[in-house]
């Protein structure tokens, strides 16, 4: 394996790293202003607060999904098959008209059963408004959704990264104000509320100026026909990630479901980068279809992807025990999360081998898929939850999530392979993910003291990524598998 990544691979690269950039951009620097705001959020919020915002953020996180109904996916890929700038337009008014129908009817529901809602999910007195409020924020980022993937088809990264950033500055400004205040959880809430009405704002020009707001029945259908299938896919996706919350809540106390919360929020760290890229992979892939050369193209970027998401996760779990006490220093009781974090970082990129290897199921259009792997994921996750929370505790709810990110792989793969074969190029993905857990083993027997500890890591992790380069060398043909 000898020289450089071939000239016609760099452009490639080039452009997804700086559209993975532009789109991650507001993200990680919102992650990072907040991370770095960790000891004033646990100096006035309790491991408690931390188990009903989870609990919430369950909640939330299921609403928009059955709210958006599968749109958002649905307008992407539907949007490639049209080749007129009139379908597109009555596309993005037809989705947009929908959504907003469909979300306004599911918005009066929770507020007309909040109390039941409030009592189901948290079980305490004024849950109700909370619940309404979680429920508003979703309502009310259905009218930003349509213009924010235009953005993105149109390659408008820079600009969609901004609006985000603003997004994001104006909810971090507003928390901080109330959280400090004394709102806890209620001005959480309110922050969110507030700064996704300000985004919506912000692009309903655009909205107008690229809808037309004459719906078609026949778009509709071929919308809901890609996009029904995704609810139930989200619905488990979530119940995967996110019940984990709720079964701890009958087996621990509230405040061990917070410090779960807590590891979790750091652990899902390397969730970042994957994130930053997933907006910037999808469009990339439709576009190399016509391209004779395009699953080899595919299967050489995805192994430059999976170095990144690696070296990203191997870093925050091997200092991930040195992280949380640099940033609780006055709240040593949430260290307690520590060991939850490098299992959830190992979760995720599970997650972002799932995202890399079952294009596919997307290219081939055939999304009934998604909720079938989604089924067995999900069914695994309750199971092993059930299994091992109350043996192990937060520890067991987060192998659990391990295991069912584990069976979401490589059913996804099993399934998206033969639809659209791609020689994945194993031997090199093979070494690069051996030299990550080699590399991670080691850091476990760095000194006890913090700063040796951080010094000795820094080494390790700089060998690695060296290790990566010369792994990444080549043009990837010796080693692949799945060629069709």
């Amino acid at each position: 394996m000898t020289g450089a990544p071939g000239p016609s691979l760099l452009p490639h690269l080039r452009k997804l790293l700086s559209h993975a950039a532009l789109y991650g951009a507001a993200d990680v620097f919102t992650n990072v202003v907040n991370f770095l705001l960790v000891p004033l959020y646990t100096a006035f919020l309790t491991p408690s607060d931390y188990g009903d915002l989870a609990l919430l953020l369950l909640f939330s996180t299921l609403a928009k999904i059955l709210f958006r109904m599968g749109l958002d996916s649905a307008f992407f890929r539907v949007h490639y098959d049209l080749k007129g700038e009139s379908e597109q337009r009555v596309l993005a008014g037809t989705a947009f008209l929908f959504s907003a129908l469909v979300g306004a009817v599911l918005f009066g529901m929770v507020a007309l059963f909040s109390p039941l809602l409030g009592r189901l999910l948290l079980g305490q007195p004024g849950a109700s408004r909370l619940v309404v409020l979680a429920a508003a924020d979703v309502f009310l980022g259905l009218f930003a959704f349509v213009p924010l993937t235009l953005l993105r088809i149109q390659d408008r990264a820079g600009l969609f990264a901004t609006l985000a950033a603003v997004r994001h500055l104006a909810n971090t400004l507003l928390k901080i104000a109330l959280v400090v205040k004394g709102w806890g959880v209620l001005g959480v809430l309110v922050s969110d509320v507030a700064a996704t009405a300000l985004l919506s704002a912000l692009v309903a020009p655009r909205l107008l100026r690229h809808a037309a707001f004459a719906p078609s029945r026949q778009l509709l259908r071929e919308l809901l026909r890609f996009g029904l299938p995704k609810v139930p896919h989200g619905l488990l996706l979530q119940v995967q990630n996110l019940a984990d919350r709720k079964i701890l809540d009958l087996f621990v106390s509230r405040a061990e479901v917070g410090l779960y919360q807590v590891g979790y929020t750091f652990g899902m760290g390397v969730k970042f980068p994957i994130s930053a890229f997933e907006p910037a992979w999808q469009p990339f892939v439709y576009s190399q279809l016509k391209s004779q050369d395009a699953p080899r193209t595919l299967a050489r970027v995805a192994t430059f992807a999976w170095a990144g998401f690696l070296f990203c996760g191997v870093a925050l779990a091997a200092v991930s025990g040195e992280l949380i006490v640099l940033m609780t220093p006055k709240s040593p009781a949430f260290r307690a999360a520590a060991p939850v974090i490098p299992v959830v970082v190992l979760a995720y990129l599970l997650q972002g081998g799932f995202l890399l290897t079952t294009i596919g199921i997307g290219i081939a259009k055939k999304a009934r898929y998604y909720p079938l792997v989604t089924l067995v994921a999900a069914a695994t996750n309750v199971a092993a939850n059930l299994l091992l929370v109350p043996r192990f505790g937060i520890l067991g709810a987060a192998w659990a999530t391990v295991a069912s990110y584990a069976v979401m792989a490589g059913l996804g793969f099993f399934l998206a392979q033969p639809l659209y074969p791609v020689p994945w190029e194993a031997m090199r993905l093979a070494r690069a993910t051996a030299l990550g857990a080699l590399v991670y083993a080691s850091a476990l027997l760095a000194p006890t003291a913090l700063v040796s500890a951080l010094a000795v890591k820094a080494a390790l992790l700089a060998a690695f990524a060296l290790g990566l380069a010369f792994l990444l060398r080549g043009d990837g043909v010796q080693g692949s598998f799945g060629r069709g």
